[in-house]
């Protein structure tokens, strides 16, 4: 996985082309696919920011960015406790390997939140969007930030909080996320808090475009260096980390659950 001063190196599109082609892109045509119920947005990563754009320019109220792999998959499936989330969500993108698999290869592609992350660090610095910060370990928010002001220095970075808080401090990150206003709120946490938490705050984001980015800091960082190239080139960095833990045992039902389900997808659309 490509740590962020390798991802900045290797972009070398200038300003006037990026907008350029995030306007160009006709965002009502976009088109969603049906998996186990849930809408997904079937785009490439261009067509994720430029609907994104959109939703930033308008500001019409709080967007939730959703990213599945099968685990989240399996838990949001209709009839399940947190299907409500999905059903609120307004971008629902694909990161893991193996749903793209179950629809038989209809899903255009893989976005991760790296690149969404990048993409939208880009165009937040190009537009003058407000970003905000909040999860992971003291450590990894201050390495991004650092890397983020250094590389993109014209970004407007309002506000960053480690996760992990007690009851008192937690009121001061949603207090300082509603103070700011800012456009775009980056959320690491863990499964399924992540979501529960977005869910259970909305009043505080105001008409931010909210992503949940799970462990995209810690990658982008490069303090998440356990899972194999192999896994992470694959986006399978979620099932090596169910091998990795076999105590999760409720995941490695889910696991075998989605891969019958995916057979059985495959023999249905034959």
């Amino acid at each position: 996985m490509k740590q962020l001063s390798e991802i900045v190196h290797n972009s070398s599109k200038d300003e006037r082309d990026i907008l350029l082609e995030y306007q160009n892109i006709d965002v009502s045509k976009l088109e969603t696919l049906n998996v186990l119920g849930i809408p997904i947005d079937n785009v490439t990563t261009d067509e994720a920011i430029a609907k994104l754009f959109r939703v930033l320019e308008k500001k019409e109220g709080m967007h939730h960015v959703l990213f599945l792999d099968p685990i989240k998959l399996m838990r949001m499936r209709p009839r399940k406790s947190l299907h409500r989330i999905a059903e609120k969500a307004g971008t629902i993108l694909v990161e893991g390997a193996g749903i793209g698999w179950m629809t038989s290869g209809r899903l255009k592609e893989r976005v991760t939140p790296i690149a969404v992350m990048m993409d939208l660090i880009r165009l937040a610095e190009l537009k003058e969007f407000t970003a905000f910060i909040f999860g992971a370990k003291d450590e990894i928010v201050e390495r991004i930030y650092f890397n983020l002001t250094r590389h993109f220095p014209k970004v407007r970075i309002v506000g960053r909080h480690a996760g992990h808080l007690d009851r008192q401090r937690e009121m001061r990150v949603k207090e300082a996320i509603r103070k700011t206003g800012p456009d775009i709120i980056f959320l690491a946490m863990d499964f399924p808090e992540q979501e529960i938490w977005i869910e259970n705050n909305t009043g505080y984001f105001g008409k931010a475009v909210v992503i949940g980015v799970g462990g995209a800091l810690d990658m982008l960082s490069g303090a998440d260096k356990k899972a194999p190239e192999w896994f992470k080139e694959r986006g399978l960095i979620w099932f090596w980390r169910i091998l990795a833990r076999p105590y999760r045992i409720q995941r490695m039902w889910e696991t075998f659950f989605f891969i019958l389900l995916g057979i059985r997808e495959r023999f249905r659309k034959h």
